[in-house]
């Protein structure tokens, strides 16, 4: 982990490289792992953008960092091969606007207990929502959707910063 902490990534070359067609997959994801654990989001975006499609950025309970490219409307969180619960953070990217898709509501209201932080990516800015319900944790008798365990947080601007993410 500490190597990729160190690792110099130069986005803005990245997305040229994409925009040109001259990039390889793996170097790509390798790169949005580096720049995620680096706490620099707002490039996540940009090279998701430059892209075309949304990815996801996941950190499981050892801080392991896992991502997928999605496709140009959705990417599904999906528990990774190897990760440990519970996830830490769960970041995702939309094309432009930073909000909850009926796809991400499912993927909260499925994860709640599993998944501690989750934020969405826009272009200039990013929402957040914490759980109330932490792993082997039951839910409430008065709460009937696992969706209300999740907080509802206003719309903030980059830069997203490490605290915001406990």
């Amino acid at each position: 982990m500490k190597n990729m902490i160190d690792s110099e990534i130069d986005s803005n070359r990245l997305c040229q490289e994409i925009k040109s067609g001259e990039y390889q997959e793996e170097d790509i994801v390798n790169s949005l792992r580096i720049l995620g654990i680096q706490d620099r989001w707002d490039e996540v975006w940009n090279v998701s953008h430059a892209l075309g499609v949304e990815i996801s950025w996941i950190q499981d309970a050892e801080g392991a960092v896992f991502v997928d490219l999605g496709s140009s409307g959705e990417v599904r969180l999906s528990a990774p091969i190897g990760a440990v619960l519970p996830f830490r953070l769960w970041i995702h990217t939309h094309p432009w606007t930073a909000y909850w898709s009926f796809t991400d509501r499912t993927a909260l209201r499925n994860f709640a207990g599993l998944l501690e932080v989750a934020i969405v990516l826009g272009n200039d800015h990013w929402k957040r929502s914490r759980c109330r319900l932490t792993m082997g944790q039951t839910l409430p008798d008065s709460i009937e959707d696992p969706l209300n365990m999740w907080t509802d947080e206003e719309i903030q601007h980059y830069p997203v910063v490490p605290e915001v993410m406990v």
